[in-house]
């Protein structure tokens, strides 16, 4: 039995995370096998599906049967018509409606903690995540949150799926944080939004990771307030973090979505084709990677087989 253990680390990004399902239907069609997964948000809640069904159409039919729920679609319009205040149109009259639907949004925000509540928050996991422990999965599994506290990075590798993945998918602001023990956590895509780091600290000698995520939106009308300045150099920190973070991976594959808004749940095969056209873009270089690795660790014998560039601060539970 090889000791030589891969890993798929499925990074955050909302509906653009649907692409991590195309990726996954490349792999099986390949028939390449994965000894763990590591998912931060929507990554988690693909990963942690996968890890359970073992199979990707099922976790497609999942999908299709939740975005097609009454529940889902009350979530989806509680989120999508506050939070999209973000994304302003241009011209006069409609950046009038743009600003006045913005300042209801900050309003609303800064009187309740979130935009679904926990009790629609649970039951959408519910309807989703199957009540299972971590422990009891055919393949190893973690999700990544962030500490609300201490701004730790949390990896949960045991415990009630339902709760890591409902951790790790908490939009802050959006979605109510969730207990965990004594921690309150969030969004995992806040502290580390592709987790090659905590594959690798979990074991992975070799890292395939996926970025779903947004780079930094154009701004070419210029910077209009303080808020949009605030709000743009806040993502620019979060991107730059994200960054460093997947630099340990070994294979980075980024599917080419183009600006689909974050919330848009109906370009889910819009989705998932970029995740396979990506996956075939880059198999020469996971093929080349992963034998490379095998050389470098001698199998896995030597453990993880990398420099210490690729470590940060994290909580491994």
């Amino acid at each position: 039995m090889s000791l030589f253990k891969s890993a798929l680390a499925l990074s955050g990004g909302s509906a653009r995370g649907l692409s991590h399902l195309g990726v996954i239907q490349q792999i099986e069609k390949r028939n390449l096998k994965f000894d763990l997964i590591v998912g931060s948000s929507m990554g988690a809640m693909v990963g942690g599906l996968y890890a359970f069904f073992g199979n990707v159409d099922r976790v497609v039919e999942s999908f299709n049967d939740l975005f097609g729920s009454k529940p889902f679609l009350k979530a989806a319009s509680s989120a999508i018509d506050e939070g999209s205040a973000f994304m302003g149109p241009e011209g006069f009259f409609n950046r009038s409606i743009w600003l006045f639907r913005h300042g209801l949004f900050y309003t609303r925000t800064l009187l309740q903690m979130d935009l679904v509540g926990e009790e629609l928050f649970e039951e959408l996991l519910s309807m989703l995540i199957p009540d299972v422990l971590i422990e009891e999965l055919p393949v190893r599994f973690a999700a990544v949150a962030m500490d609300l506290d201490t701004g730790e990075e949390v990896v949960l590798t045991r415990g009630p799926l339902r709760r890591a993945i409902a951790a790790s998918v908490a939009i802050p602001g959006i979605f109510p944080p969730v207990k965990v023990g004594r921690r309150t956590l969030v969004d995992g895509g806040w502290a580390d939004n592709v987790p090659a780091s905590p594959a690798v600290a979990l074991g992975a000698h070799f890292v395939l990771a996926v970025d779903a995520a947004l780079e930094i939106p154009a701004m070419n009308s210029g910077h209009r307030s303080a808020l949009e300045i605030l709000f743009r150099c806040n993502e620019i920190t979060r991107i730059l973090l994200t960054g460093h973070r997947k630099s340990a991976a070994d294979v980075l594959i980024v599917p080419e979505i183009g600006d689909t808004f974050w919330a848009d749940f109906t370009s889910m095969d819009h989705c998932m084709a970029a995740g396979r056209k990506a996956f075939e873009e880059n198999l020469p270089a996971i093929v080349k990677q992963m034998r490379m690795r095998r050389l470098r660790t001698l199998e896995g014998t030597i453990h993880p087989g990398r420099n210490g560039q690729w470590n940060h601060p994290m909580v491994i539970d």
